[in-house]
């Protein structure tokens, strides 16, 4: 037994003037009746239902049971079951019931700045968080030490770009040099970005004779033990770098 109600009275009395869209996508329940104030009962497929309750932003909701081919739609939604062969749909998301099929993932984290002490030098750390959970690390130097001008390191130069995954960073660290220029050689560590206290990135560092081939590798000193400190630093307000 279906609720008879002439359309236009259905319509002025529960949902605004036609025409007036609402922008905000309508969540997906499988399986699901609503409980609330039901504004109509009539025989209409799925597709209908949803189309009348999309365009009207006083539609708070609907259900719709396959079995009868009824549409419920409701000016106000209080609580949720499943229900085997309903589908429902709501404007906001249903108090203490599932999540909906169709919830949008929640926003990437902004892109950070922290500052470290690194050798003697002030570095900069940009964290770009990525879909997958995992972020782009670039640590460049802020405040060279003097003697790394001469090697021609200045304010934005790059000293590390990797990955944070699960807690590890793992990259790749420049050395650069006045003669032989910049070579790249693989470090990794362990990074929390909510703990301040210091980090390394460790790895075989290269050594290179006077034509500026790599000679050898080493695992000791400081090119092959990378420190980094906290640094209080005032608010950072520094671009974030381009990529190379």
């Amino acid at each position: 037994m279906f609720r008879v109600l002439t359309w236009s009275l259905f319509v002025a009395a529960s949902f605004p003037v036609s025409g007036t869209v609402s922008a905000q996508q309508l969540l997906e329940y499988p399986d699901t009746v609503l409980s609330g104030n039901v504004s109509a009962e009539l025989p209409k497929p799925l597709a209908g239902c949803r189309k009348l309750c999309d365009e009207r932003s006083g539609c708070a909701g609907f259900d719709h049971a396959s079995a009868t081919n009824t549409c419920r739609m409701f000016s106000s939604v209080t609580a949720a079951r499943v229900s085997r062969g309903s589908v429902a749909s709501t404007r906001q998301a249903v108090s203490g019931y599932i999540d909906p099929a169709n919830l949008p993932p929640p926003p990437l984290p902004q892109p950070s700045l922290s500052a470290w002490l690194h050798n003697g030098s002030v570095m900069v750390l940009h964290q770009t968080p990525k879909e997958d959970g995992s972020s782009d690390v670039e640590i460049v130097y802020d405040f060279p030490k003097n003697h790394l001008l001469k090697v021609g390191i200045r304010s934005g130069s790059t000293l590390f770009k990797g990955r944070l995954a699960d807690g590890s960073l793992v990259g790749n660290a420049r050395l650069t040099s006045s003669r032989c220029g910049i070579i790249q050689y693989e470090v990794q560590g362990m990074f929390d970005p909510l703990s301040s206290v210091p980090f390394f990135l460790r790895g075989a560092a290269p050594k290179r004779g006077s034509d500026c081939a790599v000679e050898s590798w080493s695992t000791t000193g400081e090119n092959a033990n990378l420190r980094f400190d906290p640094h209080s630093h005032g608010d950072l307000k520094l671009p974030h770098p381009k990529t190379n």
